[in-house]
């Protein structure tokens, strides 16, 4: 399950996952995310993409996250914030991902910490 919302006010795209995420919904979810890239045009914009409270995933879902991901840096976006389950895998994420990182274009952060 997931809500996707577009704030007009700070100019977020929030997307938040919770419970058992499959890899048919992480396909609609990045239709609909693509779709709303789309009709947004050429705007500044950050995206916030929390899937904190997924326990489980298929596998595949973690690719469609990091397409959504490529696809708003791609539009524009300023910044994409991960919130991911763990420190641990928040920080094995900066790892793999640290040059963008470090150009201030992503940012990784734990629940606990968020």
């Amino acid at each position: 399950m997931y809500i996707l919302n577009w704030n007009p006010t700070s100019n977020v795209i929030e997307a938040s996952f919770g419970g058992y995420l499959t890899a048919p919904e992480a396909d609609v979810f990045f239709d609909e995310f693509r779709e709303l890239l789309i009709d947004l045009g050429p705007a500044h914009f950050s995206v916030t993409l929390d899937y904190a409270m997924v326990p489980r995933m298929d596998s595949g879902v973690k690719d469609r996250l990091d397409a959504a991901r490529e696809a708003s840096l791609f539009a524009g976006a300023t910044c994409v914030t991960y919130v991911a389950r763990t420190e641990a895998e928040a920080h094995s994420l900066i790892d793999e991902r640290l040059q963008a990182v470090l150009e201030g274009k992503e940012q990784y952060v734990a629940y606990a910490a968020a």
